[in-house]
């Protein structure tokens, strides 16, 4: 039986958080990447090549980051082929519990940063002596102070002391814990709204599952396929651009019929209705001088 205060679904503010969380503090692509493991419980790594259309390189670099903060987890399965080969494939997912641990890890470590800088600039030498370049702090003034000229005075070799400028702490330094808040109270208030959420362990460890856009395209691919298929296999249902010119088939099969009988009668049409045209003279008599004459070689 189910615990009631067990949900099987994540909340929405815990997807929020995992958003923000990468949005603020994290590149385009690492949100990308976030936000398809938010939709989906756990994805195939080739599947997220798929739909992000990124090389594989940029796309482990940008898992690798993730996974190394601990905002997403990875498992690795083996699956066998049709054919029996069998390969390695990367299943990432979110774990939420782990995320709500590590984003409260790390704001509160960025917190004590801000104050131990905070602190350490407050607590630098504010006073610089300009002979013998020795260096005192707020506390102590009052050894500095000499009441006969009523200025403060090296405590080394007598001479007024300087205010030093480059080690007097940043105008922002005190207000910057303030604003740091100021700025991650919205993730503040929903980590205060997920701290008593507790899910199921079939959440926090997802099953693969298939995302739904790319099995409709790997369906319409397969529909296609198998349609260009049958078309060819019965010689119907060819594709409307395949008719339009000659196939890669009819070039090299060319049908050539040589008529001469035709050939003749347009001759002939085209010479009838046209006068004779005068035979030339060196075809009706020679025109080498000495020669005989037709009609003595005729009669001889």
């Amino acid at each position: 039986m189910t615990d009631p205060d067990v949900l099987t679904e994540v909340p929405a503010a815990l997807k929020r958080l995992a958003k923000y969380v990468v949005r603020g503090f994290y590149g385009i692509e690492h949100a990308l990447a976030l936000d398809i493991l938010i939709r989906n419980p756990c994805v195939k790594e080739e599947d997220m090549l798929e739909l992000l259309k990124f090389d594989r390189k940029q796309l482990r670099a940008v898992l690798n980051t993730l996974k190394g903060d601990k905002f997403i987890k990875c498992r690795m399965r083996v699956e066998t082929a049709p054919d029996g080969k069998t390969t390695r494939h990367n299943y990432y997912f979110i774990n939420y519990r782990l995320l709500v641990n590590v984003v409260k890890y790390k704001l509160d470590h960025m917190r004590r940063r801000i104050e131990t800088d905070e602190r350490d600039s407050t607590n630098r030498a504010s006073f610089k002596c300009p002979i013998c370049f020795s260096t005192f702090t707020d506390l102590e003034a009052n050894q500095l102070f000499d009441p006969r000229t009523g200025t403060f005075r090296c405590t080394f070799c007598e001479t007024e002391v300087e205010e030093d400028e480059s080690a007097m702490p940043k105008k922002d330094a005190r207000t910057l814990v303030a604003r740091f808040n100021e700025q991650i109270e919205p993730i503040y208030a929903l980590l205060r709204e997920t701290e008593d959420v507790n899910l199921a362990y079939e959440i926090l460890e997802p099953e693969p599952t298939e995302i739904p856009a790319l099995k409709q395209s790997k369906e319409r691919a397969a529909g296609t396929g198998s349609g260009t298929a049958a078309g060819l296999a019965g010689g119907h249902h060819r594709e409307a651009w395949t008719t339009k010119g000659p196939s890669y088939e009819d070039l090299y099969t060319q049908n050539v019929v040589i008529s001469m009988e035709d050939q003749e009668d347009l001759n002939r049409s085209a010479s009838e209705g046209k006068p004779a045209r005068e035979r030339p003279i060196w075809l009706r008599e020679s025109t080498v001088q000495g020669a005989y004459d037709p009609d003595e070689i005729k009669d001889g």
